[in-house]
């Protein structure tokens, strides 16, 4: 592989390029992958493609790198003799690969739980720390640039932000190059996904319909109410803005169970002061979570966060004893957190801070 760094500070960018076949695939880094590695490197490595990998490590969601992303396509795709070319990120990486597929109309796209626009409230990106910049294209008008290769838009419905994304792209009215794959997942949906070894047999050629894989292991949400989904990702913006809202109410707003939202609810809960409200949802999700197949097998750091919370509330609440148990039955769980085996093994006397990891 030959490897080159361009620029320094928020101009950034890494890349790396490995020869192979007539499949070019142009791979974006996600956030905080360190410099000097690239994001789902492993995930391609079986793989017989000719393969460019970017990163920006200083997390600025690819921007002002436009021109030198498309020098290192071009070359990339010039040495690979490239018939095909596929951009392919998630979360800042499917927003960097959604940017340069609007300057590429003719490759395909794989674009996993991206942001809608960067810095804008609840997104990953202000997360990250950035903020919006007046005339930055937004992921709607990049996907409206007309095309000819397909672009495909992983939305995970169980993230109240993602959720909202993809409402507001079925509200667009999108080219029918567009296919929006709404999934029961979390952000995490790359994860999941390669989990159970969907993304490993899409990637292999990209030939199989990511469509048909999800709906084969029950993921896909074949009918999807975007407008429900609209008000769950309302609710959830609404909330951080310091608005209180009932549970029973979230609860309802979609027909089945969506854990961003059960955690939503129980947020509401707690902030009315009803924590044993708050500590029955939460039960209910996790009991849900152990009987669903597909709640099971979603991301562990996403799943570890229903009983953390349970844990922080029975603390609050002075319940050192059931504490220690939920972290000894987590522990059970998750065997290779050790801020669960801490909880647990700690005395019933006193609260402990939780570890980081808890």
């Amino acid at each position: 592989m030959t490897s080159s760094l361009i620029g320094a500070g928020e101009y950034n960018l890494a890349s790396k390029f490995r020869p192979g076949g007539d499949t070019l695939v142009v791979v974006f880094s996600q956030v905080r992958v360190p410099a000097g590695k690239f994001g789902l490197e492993r995930l391609f490595a079986g793989t017989s493609h000719s393969l460019l990998l970017l990163n920006q490590p200083v997390n600025n969601w690819y921007r002002s790198c436009g021109a030198d992303i498309d020098r290192l396509i071009v070359e990339a795709a010039s040495t690979a003799k490239a018939a095909r070319i596929i951009l392919y990120g998630s979360s800042m990486g499917a927003f960097g690969a959604a940017a340069a597929a609007a300057r590429y109309p003719d490759a395909e796209l794989y674009a996993f739980a991206p942001d809608f626009r960067i810095g804008e409230p609840g997104s990953q990106s202000a997360a990250a720390g950035l903020a919006k910049r007046s005339g930055e294209a937004d992921l709607g008008e990049l996907l409206a640039v007309p095309r000819r290769g397909m672009a495909r838009v992983i939305v995970p419905t169980y993230d109240p932000y993602d959720a909202g994304v993809g409402a507001r792209l079925a509200d667009l009215g999108l080219p029918g190059e567009v296919a929006l794959v709404p999934l029961r997942s979390s952000h995490e949906v790359h994860d999941h996904l390669y989990s159970l070894n969907i993304i490993r047999k899409v990637t292999a050629t990209f030939r199989r319909d990511i469509f048909v894989e999800a709906a084969v292991r029950n993921l896909l949400v074949s009918s999807i109410d975007w407008p429900a989904h609209a008000r769950f990702a309302a609710a959830r913006a609404a909330f951080d803005a310091g608005i209180d809202l009932d549970p029973d109410a979230l609860v309802g707003l979609l027909p089945d169970t969506n854990p961003g939202l059960i955690l939503l609810a129980a947020e509401a809960a707690k902030r009315a002061g009803d924590i044993g409200r708050a500590l029955t949802l939460l039960a209910g999700l996790d009991a849900a979570i152990a009987g669903d197949g597909v709640l099971s097998g979603l991301a562990k750091r996403y799943l570890k966060e229903v009983p953390r919370r349970r844990i922080r509330l029975l603390e609050e609440v002075g319940d050192i004893a059931a504490s220690r148990r939920l972290a000894s039955e987590a522990a059970s769980r998750f065997p290779t957190d050790e801020g669960f085996a801490a909880l647990a093994m700690a005395s019933d006397g006193n609260p402990i801070s939780a570890p980081s990891s808890v």
